[in-house]
């Protein structure tokens, strides 16, 4: 039997299964938990937010890409992490960034935490990731949709890839997988050819814009609300925020709690067309704008809340 373009593509990085992760509860506060470490978690909530963050360059001190790190914005004292502890106990989860965005989502690591929270006895998980983070989570609901997880969050995610990823010079060289994975050849093959979605599981892509562009600096639009999830009917929300900083502007962290919080649904073809023509189009009617630049800024359109809720 021939491969697969999808097998063809992730060949060169399948080789490596095992790489260090790390688990912290952040709400309510509990130390952090490694691999081989039994994760004592602290049980206040019924619900559980997994939070998985994005690509991290260390182009000086290269030897940190083979460490676990948070993002700032995973503390306990961040904005969203502190907007997200009144209806659940949050957890932050890193590993290294030394292969292919791919592996990470099927490591042992990430499996085993989900397993601890879903043993746990937790009724809802919540996964939401940024950037790469984003794919990750995308990833490990298809692959694995009796895991538990009842909700995923993308925020900013490269579904499609990201042009910065082609860059070859000044890579720190043990990211040049991790980076190479985000390639759009890469992504859309991946996307295109993977498993889809259980149409159980409640699924959102918070799409972030700067201005009039079509992109949040790093990542464009249609990359981050793709084709292949928008024929699977899963809706989408715009930020006008950058990339950098989507995870913690005070509208972005509201955004991203709230969502977390409500119920999804899944969009019929009329309100993905509707969603399209406000994310890729101009459509005046159809914005609710939350943002306060959003009316010195009259390329933005913002999705109403509506469409997110029914």
């Amino acid at each position: 039997m021939l491969p697969t373009l999808t097998s063809i593509v992730l060949l060169p990085f399948l080789g490596v299964t095992e790489l260090p992760t790390a688990v912290w509860q952040v709400a309510p506060e509990v130390r952090a938990t490694y691999d081989g470490q039994p994760l004592e978690l602290k049980k206040t909530k019924d619900k559980a937010a997994f939070l998985v963050h994005g690509l991290m360059l260390h182009p000086i001190k290269q030897e940190k890409s083979y460490k676990t790190e948070l993002h700032d914005w995973q503390y306990a004292k961040a904005g969203l992490v502190q907007a997200l502890a009144s209806e659940f106990d949050v957890y932050a989860f890193s590993y290294a960034q030394t292969t292919a965005v791919d592996v990470v989502a099927s490591t042992p690591g990430m499996r085993n935490h989900i397993k601890k929270l879903r043993r746990a006895g937790y009724k809802e998980i919540v996964l939401i990731g940024h950037s790469a983070g984003g794919i990750i989570i995308r990833q490990f609901a298809e692959r694995y949709p009796d895991s538990g997880v009842t909700k995923v969050i993308e925020v900013a995610a490269p579904n499609f890839g990201s042009d910065l990823a082609m860059i070859n010079v000044g890579l720190p060289k043990p990211q040049v997988q991790f980076i190479k994975s985000l390639a759009p050849p890469v992504r859309t093959a991946i996307a295109l050819d993977g498993p889809k979605l259980s149409s159980k599981l409640e699924i959102c892509c918070v799409v972030c814009k700067l201005g009039g562009l079509p992109h949040d600096t790093m990542v464009h639009l249609d990359s981050q609300w793709p084709a292949d999830l928008q024929k699977q009917g899963v809706p989408a929300t715009l930020v006008v925020i950058n990339h950098f900083d989507a995870m913690k502007g005070p509208h972005a962290v509201q955004t991203i709690s709230t969502l977390a919080k409500e119920k999804l649904v899944r969009w019929t073809p009329a309100q993905v067309e509707q969603g399209r023509r406000v994310m890729f189009g101009s459509d005046p009617d159809a914005a609710a704008a939350h943002h306060p630049e959003a009316e010195r800024r009259p390329l933005v359109r913002v999705i109403g809340r509506k469409l997110l809720d029914r």
